[in-house]
């Protein structure tokens, strides 16, 4: 059996499958074979293919071993790099293949006949994909550690900005360090205050941090 799946990541009417389908149309006929079925789904490519009803159900209900399914493009088979990685080696496992039609080799419709020829082209497919997807991510880190480098020779402040003690904890922060309260302990002045400890912890880092810095100055 032969089956087709289209997805474009729009729920608006002006949006359709149009392209994809002529495009696996004509790939049929030119390779003399007919579609038992084409199935499409409108739903946003940032959700994985798990959670992906159409499909969901096109796999685990509908395709079968020795089965083909044939998409225009790889990615549309899942979320990112990662995913479609997975699917491929779940359709794999299956023994359901592939054909992406815009990826050399993997659209030739006489290899994937052949299962010897066809298990080698989709392991270098998935070992391309997976290399390509950490290169992406070192890509990624290393914009990033760019960017903090750059913003940190600026002398911007990285993180989350320190939160502000308000004038009234700080007086009565104060008074209690001076034994204005009495002998009561850290926790219950943080009860007085209406606060957790934790909270007033973080509190008096901020006190002596900006103590410490005013005393540098």
């Amino acid at each position: 059996m032969i089956y087709g799946y289209m997805r474009i990541s729009t729920q608006k009417e002006r949006q359709t499958t149009d392209r994809q389908r002529i495009t696996l149309l004509q790939y049929a006929e030119e390779n003399s074979f007919t579609f038992d079925d084409i199935v499409e789904e409108r739903i946003s490519g940032t959700v994985k293919a798990a959670h992906r009803e159409v499909f969901k159900a096109l796999k685990t209900k509908t395709l079968r071993k020795d089965d083909i399914l044939i998409i225009t493009d790889l990615d549309r088979l899942g979320r990112d790099a990662d995913d479609v990685i997975a699917e491929l080696k779940d359709l794999k496992a299956k023994g359901i293949r592939v054909i992406a039609l815009d990826i050399p080799y993997m659209n030739e419709f006489k290899k994937a006949q052949d299962s010897s020829i066809y298990n080698m082209v989709v392991d270098i497919v998935i070992t391309l994909k997976a290399h390509m997807a950490q290169q992406e991510r070192e890509k990624t880190v290393s914009r990033i550690n760019q960017g903090l480098a750059v913003a940190r020779a600026k002398g911007k402040t990285l993180g989350r900005p320190q939160a502000e003690l308000s004038k009234v904890f700080i007086k009565e922060y104060e008074k209690f360090m001076s034994g204005a309260y009495g002998k009561i302990s850290a926790l219950q002045f943080a009860k007085i205050q209406g606060i957790g400890r934790s909270t007033l912890y973080k509190y008096i880092n901020i006190y002596e941090n900006k103590q410490s810095s005013e005393d540098k100055q």
